[in-house]
């Protein structure tokens, strides 16, 4: 008996000793925590890679509350760069000098995005919900497929709303073509929001409050859209507003296309036009 108490003792003295030495070493391991998001949408970004003392951690969606820690361990202490890339993004490279035991970057580091990848054309589904026009923006590439993942741009979104006319009186139900445009209910600049929910199908709805709309009997609805997608390493938020206030009406079609053409590359630029879109019920 005493022998096998004695034998307890010295294996509790051991394992002890064991747990005071992982203890030690799991203080001393070097390691880096950070996040990173959209800077716009201040959300994840989609199909990230970080890269540090050739390590790297591949991330797609997080959390639609907002950026999730990552964590490099195993780290060698002294000067480090941590970069950061994703798809239609600017890459960030962060000079780091790594200290033993945690090291921890407070703040989150922003991703610039510059382009919806593939983009070709958007399709626009529209509904009136409680008097206010919802319009969902869906992103499409040249192969015709939804383009679901990627950067939040700073969208321009100009809309005018009008009665929609056939032989000069509103239509009553919907018609393939011959329509017009009638009364103008609406012309202006859009706000958009950005849904980030990794189940989403889309990012971007517009909303045009029904306060702002002309209250019109008609049943249907013609819907002009102008959707602007900047370039921000060739133009910044406040030189898109100037030359958008500047620009010719939606309505002046012709003008308003020579007007943007003359930006070159720091811009693209989308019209679209929705018939048969069913007014609020009156």
């Amino acid at each position: 008996m005493r022998t096998r108490a004695a034998l307890i003792v010295i294996a509790a003295v051991l394992g002890g000793g064991a747990l005071l030495v992982f203890l030690r070493l799991t203080r001393s391991d070097t390691t880096l925590e950070f996040r990173f998001q959209d800077r716009v949408s201040k959300q994840w970004v989609w199909d990230a890679t970080a890269l540090l003392q050739e390590r790297y951690i591949r991330a797609f969606f997080q959390s639609d509350g907002g950026p999730i820690p990552f964590r490099f361990s195993h780290l060698k202490p002294g000067p480090a760069v941590l970069e950061i890339a994703a798809p239609g993004y600017l890459s960030v490279t962060v000079p780091l000098k790594l200290r033993r035991g945690l090291n921890r970057l407070e703040d989150p580091i922003e991703m610039s995005g510059y382009e919806i990848p593939h983009l070709d054309r958007f399709f626009l589904f529209e509904r009136f919900d409680a008097g206010d026009l919802i319009c969902q923006l869906h992103p499409v590439g040249g192969d015709g497929r939804a383009v679901v993942s990627h950067p939040c741009l700073p969208l321009w979104v100009e809309c005018r709303v009008s009665v929609q006319l056939k032989d000069g009186v509103p239509v009553t139900e919907p018609t393939e073509s011959g329509s017009a445009r009638g009364r103008e209910l609406f012309r202006g600049t859009a706000s958009w929001e950005w849904d980030a929910a990794p189940e989403a199908s889309f990012r971007y709805t517009v909303r045009i409050p029904g306060a702002k709309i002309s209250p019109d009997p008609a049943l249907f609805r013609v819907i002009d859209y102008l959707i602007v997608v900047p370039d921000p390493r060739r133009i910044d938020a406040k030189e898109m507003e100037t030359l958008m206030s500047q620009a010719p009406l939606v309505s002046d079609l012709g003008a308003l296309r020579a007007s943007l053409e003359k930006e070159g590359q720091k811009l693209r630029y989308f019209f679209d036009t929705s018939w048969n879109v069913k007014g609020r019920e009156e």
